[in-house]
């Protein structure tokens, strides 16, 4: 059955880049519903990406997969952590490495997130940076994982550290969660086929909430940019027709006394000119209250229907 947890595994505010991280161990071999949970890890992973917006980076690693899973072949195994699909939009390539997984040896668990914690990125919020671990089974080379997840998720990298266990009995399924838990990421257990396809469908939708986040951000910017510009070019218009016809009317005036014409209407026509300007500056102090007025009005639609959709 799905097992209880704490946190939803997926994304909480929209990511710059995900790792999934794939158990290796020759124990992936073994089946959950009839598949191999090689497959279904390998199905994983392109679901951990599905939906999410183009611009972010996805890499994919595999840790165990070397040596193999005889005590001849541990140390080589635990020291097996393999880059597959280097931090990149390039999903087609992601796609590809996703066939190079296989099962063969231990689980280093630790060293392959750490691994994980080279290729990312100094994270100005918790949760843009998200680790995706696909395993069958907890630590097996000595190392402290729940160590580095705490490390990943409280350094400057501000990653999430999100497990899916295969078949777990009770004792791995906590050692795992523990791993999650530090890395403040969420753990599900998955013992069937259907409980991989939950799994699953709640890690797309999180990556279509964050897409629609994304689009949803992008546009209010635009928004906000368009009526900067929009504004700024209606004050400058005005601000120039004020100044252009303050020094038309003072070099008009200025010429008169100097040919030494009587300018009776001086006054007059210098207080007629100062209205008109104040009702310029006027409009154009009001048209800046109602652009602004209306883009906060639909940055506000906008977040309410990104809200209802979710």
């Amino acid at each position: 059955m799905l097992e209880k947890r704490g946190r939803p595994i997926g994304t909480a505010v929209p990511p710059t880049r995900v790792i999934i991280a794939i158990d290796g161990s020759g124990s992936m071999a073994g089946a959950i519903g009839g598949q191999s949970k090689l497959e279904l890890a390998r199905q994983s992973a392109l679901g951990f990406i599905d939906g999410l917006p183009s611009t972010v980076q996805a890499s994919l690693l595999v840790f165990g997969q070397q040596g193999d899973n005889s005590e001849a072949g541990k140390a080589k195994s635990c020291r097996g952590v393999d880059v597959l699909a280097p931090m990149s939009i390039d999903r087609a390539r992601l796609t590809a490495a996703v066939k190079e997984v296989r099962a063969i040896g231990w689980t280093p668990l630790a060293a392959g997130l750490e691994r994980a914690q080279v290729l990312l990125d100094t994270a100005a919020k918790p949760g843009e940076q998200v680790i995706y671990v696909v395993s069958d089974g907890k630590e097996t080379c000595g190392g402290d994982p729940v160590a580095v997840a705490r490390r990943i998720n409280g350094g400057n990298t501000r990653a999430v550290v999100n497990i899916i266990g295969f078949g777990l009995p009770s004792k791995d399924a906590a050692a795992l969660k523990a791993v999650a838990d530090a890395g403040g990421g969420g753990f599900v257990n998955v013992q069937t086929r259907a409980d991989y396809d939950r799994t699953i469908a709640m890690v797309r939708e999180s990556n279509r909430q964050s897409a629609n986040a994304v689009r949803t951000s992008n546009a209010i910017s635009r928004n906000a940019v368009n009526t900067s510009d929009v504004v700024s070019d209606a004050s400058l218009c005005i601000s120039d027709l004020v100044d252009g016809e303050s020094k038309r009317m003072s070099d008009d005036l200025s010429a008169r006394w100097k040919r030494g014409e009587k300018v009776p209407f001086s006054s007059e026509a210098l207080r007629l000119a100062q209205e008109r300007h104040r009702g310029l500056l006027d409009r154009a102090e009001a048209f800046s209250k109602k652009r602004g007025s209306d883009e906060d009005a639909a940055s506000s639609e906008m977040r309410n229907a990104e809200n209802v959709q979710r």
